[in-house]
């Protein structure tokens, strides 16, 4: 295909053209058939090449291509949040046993004498525990504050807002404050989900 070259393409070195004639001098001439053949891939690559070169105002005309959809999985939505009382997620009767403490309490944490960090772990480690070893209603102890000051107890405030957190939220259908008998409002009846 010897004539003149397009336009912005380079003279080839001639290290290039000795290596073009060393790389083709086993080629065989192609035949009438074969002639046919690369006359019809060469008319295929300058329909494609002229395809390629269409104005930017052509190619905006052209329709969207479709994506495949991916099967991303959701992430499940939240839980609702929950405050002391609360029982939306149980029935109505165990909702009211919770809160009178006629439930059987199946473990106790006692959260005095530790500083937030040490609590929450240990608040966290105990309600995972508690959830895959079936427990149903557990007790947490968290003190009511410094007497006669009327200041609330930083776990007291604590506690109920770690509750609502993940991963403890997805162990938990509710909470309550407990019965006089078993601390009162510095401590809570946890109801556990039953683990499925």
């Amino acid at each position: 295909m010897a004539g003149k070259k397009p336009p912005g393409q380079r003279a080839l070195s001639q290290a290039e053209k000795d290596l073009w004639t060393h790389v083709t001098k086993d080629v065989t001439p192609a035949n009438a058939d074969n002639a046919k053949f690369v006359a019809a891939l060469e008319q295929l690559s300058d329909d494609q090449s002229a395809t390629k070169k269409r104005s930017p105002k052509i190619r905006a005309k052209l329709p969207p291509r479709e994506l495949p959809e991916l099967n991303v999985p959701q992430r499940p939505p939240s839980p609702p949040s929950l405050a002391p009382g609360q029982t939306d997620m149980m029935d109505k009767r165990t909702a009211r046993r919770l809160k009178r403490g006629q439930l059987g309490i199946d473990a106790r944490l006692d959260l005095h004498g530790h500083v937030q960090a040490t609590a929450h772990r240990a608040l966290e480690s105990f309600l995972e525990r508690s959830f895959y070893e079936g427990h149903r209603t557990v007790l947490v102890i968290t003190g009511k504050g410094k007497r006669g000051t009327g200041q609330i107890g930083v776990l007291k405030e604590a506690v109920p807002r770690w509750l609502n957190q993940m991963p403890i939220r997805d162990w938990v259908t509710g909470f309550s404050f407990a019965a006089v008998k078993d601390g009162g409002d510095g401590a809570l009846y946890i109801r556990i989900k039953r683990r499925r």
